[in-house]
C-alpha cells in the first residue's frame, strides 16, 4: 500500500513550508515543489496558497487534506496489525506528553521497554495540550497523556494517575514556620488566605497550573496581585526559593526540581480536588500491542517512581 502523495501533501500542510516538509520527507525542496505543482494541475486545482514562503491550504486543500489523513490511518492500521502479526518486531510509538514528565517517566520506561522492544521507535512530541489535541485528531500521534478533556467524542480516556496543585514557598517562610507536617509524612494542607498579602508568581492564562491555580485562589476567596508571570514552573518555584513570592506547582513536578535554597510546599484549595491525567487516544485508532506495551511500561515507571 503505497500512500506517497498523501504523504507529501500532509506533510506540506503540516510545516507550511516546502523546505521543512521536504527535510521530514528526505527529498529536495525542488523535486516536492514540482510534484505539488504536477498533482494541483491533475487536479486542476490549487491545493495551497502560496503566502511568501508559507504554503496554507485552501478550501480545496482542506478537502484534500481531510480524505488523505484519513487514507493514512488506514494505511497505519493496516500495517500495525501486520507488524502485529511479525510479534512487534518493527514499528513506532509516538506519544503526547509535556517535557516535565519526560524527565522521570521516559527514561525508566524506555530501559524496561527497549530490550524486548528493539525495532520499535519511540518519538515523543513536547508540545502544548492544543498542538498535542491537535495532532492527536488528525491521526499523527498514537495516544497523548494529558489533563484536559476535548470535546472530540472520538476520544477516550484510561486513567493514569492523579495528582495534586501546591503552593511553594521558600523553607525558612515565617508564615510557614507553624504549620506542622501531617503524621504520615505527607503533604499539608494550608489556607490560601493567609498568604493572601504575598506577592504570588503566576503562569500564564491558558496553562493547566493556571487554571486550577485560579480555582484555588476562587475556593479561597481572594484575588491577590501578582508580582511575576512566567510560563515555566521550575523557574516560578526557584523565585519562591529565593523568598520573591509564592508561587504554584504540581506536587508531581515539585519532587523533582532541583533547587540552590529549599523550598516547602502545601496544597491548597478544596481539600477534595485532584487533577486526574488519563492517557488518551482515539477509538478508530488501532492499538497495536507494541504502543499497549509501551503505555503499561509508563505506567510502571510511574509507580516505581511514586513509591520512592
Amino acid at each position: 500500500m503505497e500512500l506517497r502523495e498523501q504523504a507529501y501533501v500532509t506533510a506540506i500542510a503540516r510545516h507550511g513550508s516546502l523546505k521543512q516538509a521536504a527535510t521530514e520527507l528526505h527529498i529536495s525542496p525542488p523535486t516536492l515543489s514540482i510534484f505539488l505543482s504536477n498533482l494541483e494541475k491533475e487536479l486542476g486545482l490549487q491545493l495551497f496558497d502560496r503566502l511568501g514562503k508559507r504554503f496554507v491550504p485552501t478550501e480545496a486543500g482542506r478537502i484534500y487534506l481531510e480524505n488523505a489523513r484519513e487514507m493514512l490511518r488506514y494505511q497505519e492500521r493496516c500495517r500495525a496489525q501486520l507488524g502485529d502479526l511479525r510479534q512487534g518486531s518493527t514499528g513506532s510509538v509516538r506519544f503526547g506528553i509535556h517535557p516535565r514528565r519526560t524527565l522521570y517517566l521516559l527514561a525508566p520506561a524506555l530501559k524496561a521497554y527497549a530490550p524486548s522492544h528493539p525495532g520499535i521507535q519511540v518519538t515523543t512530541c513536547e508540545q502544548s495540550s492544543d498542538e498535542m489535541f491537535r495532532l492527536l485528531a488528525g491521526g499523527e500521534l498514537d495516544f497523548i497523556v494529558n489533563n484536559q478533556r476535548d470535546s472530540d467524542p472520538a476520544l477516550l480516556y484510561q486513567p493514569f494517575y492523579s495528582d495534586r496543585l501546591v503552593m511553594v514557598v521558600r523553607a525558612d517562610h515565617p508564615l510557614a514556620a507553624d504549620i506542622p507536617a501531617p503524621e504520615d509524612g505527607g503533604t499539608a494542607w494550608v489556607d490560601l488566605k493567609w498568604f493572601e498579602r504575598e506577592p504570588f508568581i503566576l503562569q500564564k492564562s491558558h496553562q493547566s497550573s493556571r487554571i486550577y491555580t485560579d480555582r484555588a485562589m476562587d475556593y479561597s476567596g481572594i484575588s491577590p496581585q501578582s508580582r511575576y508571570v512566567l510560563e515555566n514552573l521550575e523557574s516560578a518555584a526557584q523565585l519562591a526559593a529565593e523568598g520573591l513570592g509564592i508561587a504554584f506547582n504540581f506536587e508531581s513536578y515539585i519532587r523533582h526540581f532541583h533547587y540552590h535554597k529549599p523550598v516547602r510546599w502545601f496544597y491548597v484549595g478544596d481539600r477534595e480536588t485532584v487533577i486526574n491525567y488519563s492517557i488518551i487516544y482515539r477509538r478508530d485508532k488501532y492499538m497495536p500491542t507494541y504502543v499497549k506495551d509501551f503505555i503499561a511500561a509508563l505506567q510502571e515507571a510511574l509507580e516505581l517512581d511514586a513509591g520512592r
